[in-house]
């Protein structure tokens, strides 16, 4: 006996009524998904397509009034950072940065608009413009002023090549309490990778033992970077030669508790080899 796979027509008209009751806001949520999804697959033309479906609905959010989601704003954030980044498409990276400074209700958005807008400045040379991006983060509000401190140093000392003064603004920002910890080591680490590259071992020493009293509110998040500081200072010191000191290094990143069981590892592993050779 044949079955039927047919969908009664119940069936039909439930999923239509169920498609027309999702507002233009949860089908640019789930646009946005979708794009965050491909790109991490590397389909990043089929991503900034559905960016682009995703921004259309925003349109229709915005005609029936509807009220802008988390959601929606931040995969307004990656879709900028798509078209600028994968794309080296800077005008559709600002229109996507437009838009989100457009549906922003608060500052709590309008300060990640405008430094996903000053990013792409910064990628097109327009370093003017950037800076009056950070300049109206600063006088906009107190609160959010800290936000802008890191990437603007960042600017003037790679971007501008203003090694001198760039250098002093980074110092400044890492010091800085109120950045955000995260983003202060990873900043600190790109400074001192920086200098690795260009063989300068003594200045890369330099960062990374910065991070060793730089102020944090979350010691966890100074706990767990640890290790890897440590870690990457004993190999700086074993490539001078200086093997006692790399060992201390590498025994601190070792039985740092609570610290990154990566660099942990890979800590005990260098200090074996010393020692295997001694």
């Amino acid at each position: 006996m044949r079955l039927c796979t047919a969908l009664p027509a119940w069936c039909i008209l439930a999923a239509a009524g169920f498609a027309a009751q999702t507002t233009a806001i949860q089908r640019a949520e789930a646009l946005f998904r979708e794009c965050e999804a491909l790109s991490r697959t590397n389909r990043k033309t089929e991503a900034l397509a559905k960016a682009e479906e995703a921004a259309a609905e925003l349109d229709r959010a915005a005609t029936a009034k509807e009220k802008i989601s988390r959601g929606a704003m931040e995969g307004l954030r990656l879709a900028a950072r798509l078209a600028r980044e994968d794309f080296l498409d800077h005008a559709k990276s600002l229109h996507f940065c437009e838009r989100m400074t457009a549906c922003a209700d608060s500052d709590y958005w309008r300060v990640p608009a405008r430094l996903e807008t000053a990013l792409t400045y910064r990628a097109m040379g327009d370093f003017a413009k950037a800076r009056e991006q950070y300049d109206a983060i600063a006088a906009a509000d107190e609160r959010y002023r800290a936000a802008m401190l890191l990437p603007r140093a960042e600017m003037v000392r790679f971007d501008m090549g203003d090694r001198q003064r760039g250098t002093e603004l980074l110092e400044e920002a890492l010091r800085n309490e109120a950045v955000n910890g995260r983003e202060r080591y990873t900043a600190l680490t790109r400074c001192a990778e920086g200098a690795v590259a260009e063989g300068r071992r003594d200045e890369a020493l330099r960062w990374y033992a910065m991070a060793e009293n730089l102020p944090n509110r979350k010691p966890e998040e100074r706990t767990a970077f640890l290790p890897r500081v440590w870690y990457e200072m004993g190999r700086l010191e074993e490539g001078l030669g200086h093997t006692a000191a790399a060992k201390d290094f590498y025994r601190r990143a070792m039985d740092l508790h609570g610290g990154d069981m990566r660099w942990r590892a890979r800590a005990r592993d260098a200090l074996e080899a010393i020692e295997y050779f001694e």
